[in-house]
């Protein structure tokens, strides 16, 4: 195994080439204070040559200089340290650096590796520095005198490139997200044509029915409605009396509010129709049982959907039809029976009859 050159044992160039590469500017100044070394008014030129000159003979400041250049460069060992230094220096000549090994590192580890090796990279870096001063003097011309900048124009260029690649894939997904809300537009847009349609051909069967039949047909929908409110009153009394009844078993020393079965705890309460001025101290009343609020004023702009929708939200339904419509209270009724939801209806709209429906809600009872 050859042993590895000293720093001492190369030649001035190729330390000149390597100290060139690896200390420049403020680097330059760190490793002169490193190795403890007065620059004073010398130019960049004289301490470049000051600095070769010690490491051309075996001394403190060339073994100090050479142990900053192996920990300079012991990142890249594990890539190029077990190659030849022909293999290193055909890396070199060709520029088929595929691992990006810093130029200055191939150099340091050809040349301290293998004897003979230096006037062949000598003569490889001869063209490239030809090459690379054509190249400085293009960039100086273009860039108005200043071409070590361009390396900072192609970092924020870079950066800037980085910056709207996410904008624009931040603009794809706003975009995608934007198609399918026209899609969903365009749903709707035809399900309420097909509305439209289909009330358009209920209008054009009504518009044959003369006054006489118009009149006749609405007194017998009065009768019905009539008879429909009768019954809901019925059943309203029945089931105010059997809340009753379950309300006096309980203890007389608690309010209706600990009277309430635990299971409304959490329920949602859905209150259509009543006196919409009473919203608020109907809310109060539902949330002083642990029940979330939800409030209707009965009237259905959307037909039977609108109403099919509240039910379905809601685990309890209260409805007053002294202010509510049959037609309301019909699709209500309709409605929970197809979801068995529990429905109240109640005599009146006043905040006693909710009150009481509550402190006697029982599971599986109500419509």
């Amino acid at each position: 195994m050859v042993a590895k050159r000293r720093i001492w044992e190369l030649q001035h160039y190729t330390i000149s080439r390597i100290l060139g590469m690896v200390y420049y500017g403020d680097r330059l100044k760190a490793l002169y204070k490193d190795l403890k070394l007065e620059a004073g008014d010398a130019t960049t030129y004289e301490q470049y040559q000051h600095l070769c000159q010690l490491c051309r003979t075996q001394s403190r400041h060339a073994r100090r200089v050479e142990q900053l250049l192996e920990k300079q460069f012991a990142p890249y060992k594990k890539h190029v340290g077990q190659l030849s230094a022909e293999e290193l220096c055909d890396i070199i000549e060709s520029g088929d650096n595929k691992q990006n090994i810093p130029l200055a590192a191939l150099i340091w580890f050809a040349v301290r590796n293998g004897n003979g090796i230096e006037s062949r990279i000598a003569r490889v870096l001869h063209l490239r520095e030809h090459r690379a001063l054509r190249l400085y003097d293009k960039l100086a011309r273009m860039l108005d005198g200043e071409p070590e900048s361009v390396t900072e124009t192609l970092r924020a260029a870079l950066e800037t490139n980085e910056k709207l690649r996410y904008r624009c894939a931040r603009l794809e997904r706003k975009r995608e997200e934007l198609i399918a809300e026209r899609d969903a537009l365009k749903a709707d847009k035809t399900r309420l044509i097909l509305e439209l349609e289909s009330q358009k051909r209920m209008n054009e069967r009504l518009e044959p029915l003369n006054a006489q039949e118009l009149v006749e047909s609405m007194r017998i929908e009065l009768s019905v409605l009539r008879e429909e409110l009768k019954r809901l009153r019925r059943e309203s009394q029945k089931s105010e009396s059997a809340g009753q009844k379950r309300s006096e078993q309980t203890s007389s020393g608690t309010d209706e509010g600990m009277r309430c079965n635990y299971e409304l705890k959490g329920l949602r309460v859905a209150y259509i129709g009543g006196v919409e001025s009473l919203k608020l101290n109907y809310r109060a009343v539902v949330e002083s049982f642990g029940c979330m609020f939800c409030y209707h004023c009965g009237h259905c702009m959307r037909g039977r959907r609108e109403i099919e929708e509240i039910v379905e939200k809601s685990d309890i339904i209260v409805c007053p039809v002294d202010i509510n419509s049959h037609n309301a209270c019909r699709m209500i009724k309709e409605a929970c029976k197809a979801r068995n939801k529990p429905c109240y209806f109640l005599r009146s709209s006043g905040l006693s009859a909710l009150r009481k429906v509550l402190a006697n809600f029982n599971r599986g009872y109500g419509m």
